[in-house]
């Protein structure tokens, strides 16, 4: 059992990383089985307002509500894995932990909500967040958040997306 212990932010999004792996480029493949994983732990009170799904890791911005971070993200890879083994995919699939970062404010919600969008392009997957299919990039333009032609470039009005 780790000893690590987290800090549960109550009511503020957190940003996260999971990575499979040895970075297996496996994701892309097992989109219906982290549906039905994001699915779950909504069903437990957990919103997912941002994500990014892609080949080797997958960002997101969730909200816990009073659920554990953990426990929470505990339960995505669970479910996630068990669909998976149901449907005869065998091993193991995520590296152990995950990386975090609490949301302190509304810049810095809006900075991790464009580092997750522009992922895809920042790793060569698309020209532009508009191609990359696995992602809430479309559900942020049609609410306005962002115009169509957002994150064509790697330098966007004078801000750097990458890590």
């Amino acid at each position: 059992m780790s000893k690590l212990r987290r800090f549960d932010p109550l009511n503020r999004p957190v940003f996260v990383t999971c990575v499979t792996l040895d970075r297996r480029p496996i994701l892309t493949e097992l989109i219906r089985p982290l549906i039905a994983a994001r699915r779950h732990i909504r069903y437990l009170g957990v919103k997912v307002p941002a994500w990014v799904v892609l080949p080797d890791h997958l960002h997101a911005i969730i909200e816990l509500g009073d659920n554990p971070l953990s426990g929470t993200l505990h339960r995505f890879k669970r479910k996630l894995s068990a669909v998976c083994y149901s449907r005869s995919r065998r091993g193991r699939i995520w590296q152990h932990r995950f990386w975090d970062h609490i949301v302190r404010d509304q810049e810095d919600f809006n900075r991790h909500l464009d580092y997750i969008h522009y992922n895809p392009v920042k790793h060569g997957l698309s020209l532009g967040p508009q191609e990359w299919a696995w992602s809430s990039y479309h559900r942020w333009l049609d609410a306005g958040v962002y115009q169509p032609d957002w994150g064509r470039l790697k330098h966007e009005g004078g801000r750097d997306y990458g890590e």
